[in-house]
């Protein structure tokens, strides 16, 4: 492909998550059936079952659109652009936004597509860099600063929080010091919220991006905290209407409208979102319990730096493990590991290296139902022909 570079991780999805037996990357949580959606809400399988199966509104039911505003405090049904998943708007988002020479800045290492994309589009890509400091991954908001002023006008900022793969997130005073850097720039602020709802401390949940600021928006999805990935149902939220119309023309080039059936089920998941995010949150609360008695035990053989929120982590192998798991020297390689976990004991995890970063890290997921049953294989693998 001449125009995209390849997507490595959705490339490794591919290969392998509909083959591994357990998947221990995966980012989206527990999911639920249809029956169990429709049970949600009274007089909801009816409507399902007589819809009749015609285009839908390009940008959304305007009963869907109007479920999704009332999730933000100050937004109406003409605020909200419905899309077919979070990845179809950062396609035509950006479509709709960027140009050859435009200058963007991205969070890293982030999901392929919110730099890729730009890059493919000829736009200067900065990063703004997630580091591990003081038991936290920490996104400095003084460093986004030196990126807006050095260089030329910004065009774009792309930031996500909670953030893939880290799980970091930034404190209140923190984002707040990230919106008014944006306001005094002037500059457009995205951020992928989708894993918002799943923060370890419900006190630490930020607001959105189209609240917080006037020239932000809000990327979410039902993927993630709603474990609906299957509904392929995301949208865009900001009081910036006029950036949505220009949106709009690009959806019309790409999927043109989303699926009828799926736009039926995602009202009713809206209207209960809290009931659905906060039973995977419980889930994942109760995995990362695991998870920390897991790496404790691991200590000097594995790393983390704990999450503050999402449903995956970033954990890295130690440079002796290297040497004692692949017969080499030097910094671990996470991918050569998953490839033979993969292969000896059916188990996924997902380089670190697919995020093009340090190859010694590799991602975990930690809100699926059957996770302790995946972590006990893997473990059960690291002190058995792993070692």
């Amino acid at each position: 492909m001449s125009f995209f570079r390849p997507f490595a991780l959705e490339r490794w999805f591919a290969a392998h998550e509909f083959s591994a037996p357990w998947l221990l990357c995966a980012s989206d949580c527990e999911s639920r059936s249809i029956k169990d959606v429709l049970a949600l809400e009274g007089g909801a399988e009816e409507a399902l079952l007589s819809l009749r199966l015609g285009y839908t509104e390009s940008r959304g039911s305007p009963s869907l659109r109007e479920s999704v505003a009332v999730l933000y405090q100050g937004l109406g049904p003409s605020s909200i652009l419905i899309h077919a998943g979070a990845e179809e708007a950062i396609l035509n988002l950006c479509l709709a936004l960027l140009g050859k020479g435009d200058r963007v800045i991205v969070n890293f290492p982030c999901y392929q597509s919110l730099s890729e994309i730009p890059r493919a589009l000829g736009c200067r890509v900065d990063a703004l860099r997630f580091r591990e400091e003081s038991g936290r991954w920490f996104l400095d908001p003084d460093e986004l600063d030196r990126l807006l002023e050095k260089g030329g006008a910004v065009k774009l900022v792309i930031l996500n929080f909670p953030h893939n793969p880290t799980g970091g997130l930034p404190s209140p005073g923190e984002f707040e010091h990230i919106v008014e850097s944006c306001r005094k720039a002037g500059v457009i602020l995205l951020v992928d919220e989708v894993y918002q709802y799943l923060e370890h401390d419900p006190a630490r949940r930020l607001p959105a991006a189209c609240e917080a600021y006037e020239k932000g928006i809000s990327l979410n999805v039902l993927s993630k905290s709603a474990g609906l990935a299957g509904l392929r149902i995301g949208w865009l939220a900001t009081a910036m209407t006029e950036v949505l119309d220009r949106i709009a023309v690009v959806k019309d080039y790409n999927s043109i409208c989303a699926s009828g059936p799926s736009e039926v089920l995602a009202g009713v998941a809206i209207r209960h979102l809290s009931a659905l995010a906060e039973a995977n949150s419980r889930l994942c609360l109760s995995n990362l319990a695991l998870l920390r008695d897991f790496f404790a035990r691991r200590q000097g053989r594995l790393s983390w730096t704990e999450p503050e929120g999402g449903s995956i982590a970033f954990p890295r192998l130690a440079d002796e493990e290297a040497a004692r798991w692949l017969g080499a020297k030097g910094a671990g390689d996470a991918e050569a590991l998953a490839l033979r976990l993969v292969k000896e004991a059916g188990v996924l995890l997902l380089p670190g290296a697919y995020y093009g970063y340090t190859p010694a890290y590799f991602r975990i997921g930690y809100g699926r139902a059957n996770m302790a049953e995946a972590l006990a294989r893997f473990e059960a693998w690291l002190d058995g022909p792993g070692a």
